[in-house]
Parts: C-alpha cells; sequence; structure tokens
C-alpha cells in the first residue's frame, strides 16, 4: 500500500478464506471505532421487471437477524454507545457502515456482520418497508438534483442498466401473481450477497493484531 509519510493510521490488508477482502486500519488518535462492508452489486443488477429490488433488499437487512431478530436492536445499539449508521445502494455497489465508540466495536460488529450471515427477511416487516421505500421515492420527486438524475437516465441508451429505475416504489416492489415479493427478496441476497462479492474496511484505536 502506498502511504504518505503524514498518514500516522497502521494499514493490514487480508483475505479471509471465504474471500472476504478486509483492510485493517489502527488509528490511536481516534476514540471512536468505524466498519464499513461494500458488495458488489446495485441497481444494475435488479431484473427488468423488479426495478429498486437491490435498494429494497438493503432496507430490509436492517430489520432483524437469526441472531437478533428484534427489528430494532442494531440502531439501537449503535445509537445507546454514541454512534450513527446508514447504508446507500448505488450502481454496481451497495455500502453499509456505523461509527460507534471504540469499546464497543466487537459486539457492534457481531450485530452487522448478522446482516450478511442470516438475515430474516422478513414478510412481516415487507409490508412497511416497501411503502417506506415509496415514502422516499415521493420525498424526491421535487429534489432538483434527482430530477436532473432523471433526464440523464431518459437520455441514454435504454439498453443501458444506467436507463433503469434504481430507487423502486409501491408499483415496482408490489407482489404477484398471489405471491409475495419476499420470495424474490430472499433470492436475490442469496444470489448476491457472498464473501467474494464483499469488502470490509474496520477502523478503531486498537492494535491491528486486536482490529
Amino acid at each position: 500500500m502506498k502511504q504518505s509519510p503524514n498518514d500516522l493510521k497502521k494499514y493490514q490488508p487480508l483475505t479471509l478464506q471465504n474471500g472476504l477482502r478486509v483492510l485493517l486500519i489502527s488509528n490511536t488518535e481516534s476514540d471512536k471505532a468505524a466498519a464499513a462492508l461494500a458488495v458488489n452489486v446495485g441497481h444494475f443488477n435488479d431484473p427488468k421487471d423488479r426495478e429498486g429490488l437491490a435498494h429494497f433488499l438493503e432496507h430490509m437487512l436492517f430489520l432483524g437477524t437469526e441472531k437478533y431478530p428484534d427489528g430494532s436492536e442494531y440502531q439501537h445499539f449503535i445509537s445507546q454507545h454514541g454512534g450513527s449508521n446508514n447504508a446507500w445502494t448505488a450502481t454496481e455497489h451497495t455500502c453499509f457502515f456505523f461509527d460507534i465508540q471504540s469499546t464497543f466495536l466487537a459486539p457492534a460488529l457481531d450485530r452487522f456482520s448478522q446482516f450478511f450471515i442470516s438475515p430474516l427477511l422478513s414478510e412481516e416487516f415487507v409490508q412497511s418497508e416497501r411503502q417506506n421505500i415509496d415514502a422516499e421515492f415521493k420525498m424526491k420527486l421535487k429534489d432538483d438534483i434527482r430530477r436532473l438524475y432523471d433526464v440523464h437516465k431518459e437520455t441514454i441508451n435504454p439498453k443501458h442498466p444506467f436507463a433503469k429505475f434504481s430507487v423502486g416504489n409501491i408499483d415496482t416492489l408490489q407482489d404477484r401473481n398471489e405471491q409475495s415479493i419476499s420470495n424474490e427478496v430472499r433470492a436475490f441476497f442469496e444470489q448476491h450477497y457472498s464473501a467474494h462479492h464483499m469488502t470490509l474496511a474496520v477502523e478503531g484505536p486498537q492494535s491491528i493484531t486486536k482490529l
């Protein structure tokens, strides 16, 4: 790795046996820790008849895991210990991240990792989260940046995946043929969310060995 002489952090890249690429960053000048995981999948991967599916899955992963089934437990734990968290879905990547008081990094990582190991993707939350996706879509309708983005989509080659509607709404994510979309969400997760498609960064004041 190339490193600035003014950068006092210590770095260690490694690859786990399952193919997950990891970058460890020891930053002794910080009292916080943080992690971010990027998955090499985005709205370009949405099926043609399920625009917004990657974004919908991003939302669903926050809503409970087998180990932590309470859909609000992760967010509560992060905020309770001075942290914040979020995620975004772009064209070819989806990224999840959080920061927290450094002494709580290990239990935070345990909760975070379960998103990608055993998410519930529960039918219980499909209906409510689909409404949240639709609300997010409608909230941005008058946003000038989003409007310019949509004009760009309308004027490029319609066969290019960038032309797809990326956010999703109540129509593109509706149940069909009396079958819940939850089955398609799980299939999308199982197809794309594997370790060799992921890269993780973890930073904290701990030593590289501890991290």
